[in-house]
């Protein structure tokens, strides 16, 4: 009895100095910088919003939109004002979705790009330099 009692405190003190010393994760995101509500874009959307986010590397515009009976989210990565990545998910009622990334090259997303980050202040966009 005695050893199956040293052998759970000694797996229990293992167990905890793993836990303690495990190293730190980064936090990656550094906070909202702002949010927009309602705001026109095209195609119409009702019930939309854009949230900018700045992350410790990059920041990213969340834009979240009803179109008809389907739910879009479409995301922009930039640093600085240089679009690096962007796509859009749309999710049906009946549950099913699908998926796209943006080629970052066509003048259209860049358009889509640059009218979408018009809507937020100077001031929180200069933090995404």
């Amino acid at each position: 009895m005695k050893f199956k009692a040293l052998i759970l405190t000694g797996l229990a003190s293992i167990a905890l100095s793993a836990c303690t010393s495990a190293p730190k994760i980064p936090q990656l995101q550094v906070g909202v910088l702002q949010e927009v509500q309602n705001i026109e874009v095209v195609p119409d959307t009702t019930n939309n919003k854009a949230k900018l986010t700045k992350f410790l590397d990059k920041c990213v515009i969340e834009f979240t939109g009803d179109i008809g009976n389907n739910r879009v989210i479409e995301q922009w990565s930039f640093k600085g004002m240089t679009l690096i990545d962007a796509g859009s998910a749309t999710f049906q009622r009946d549950g099913t979705s699908t998926a796209q990334k943006f080629d970052l090259h066509d003048a259209g997303v860049q358009k889509n790009f640059v009218s979408l980050r018009e809507h937020f202040a100077k001031d929180a966009l200069t933090q995404c330099d």
